[in-house]
């Protein structure tokens, strides 16, 4: 739990940058994926926000089947 909580957090610093900030190391990956509009950023934040739960929650749940095997 307390890497989900550190995860969480670096992810909230990286990802809550001003809007108004310089061109920063975010915003050359995004330009280096080339998408087109703000919607296609908020929707791959969003895959890879749910990609990451979906891989914590794999994780608990091989814990349990080693557990119980």
């Amino acid at each position: 739990m307390k890497i989900k909580n550190l995860v969480v957090g670096a992810s909230l610093a990286v990802l809550g940058a001003p809007a108004f900030a310089t061109a920063g190391a975010l915003d050359s990956i995004w330009a280096a994926v080339d998408l087109s509009g703000i919607s296609t950023q908020v929707i791959a934040v969003g895959v890879i926000a749910v990609g990451i739960a979906v891989a914590f929650k794999a994780i608990t749940l091989a814990k349990r089947a080693v557990g119980k095997a």
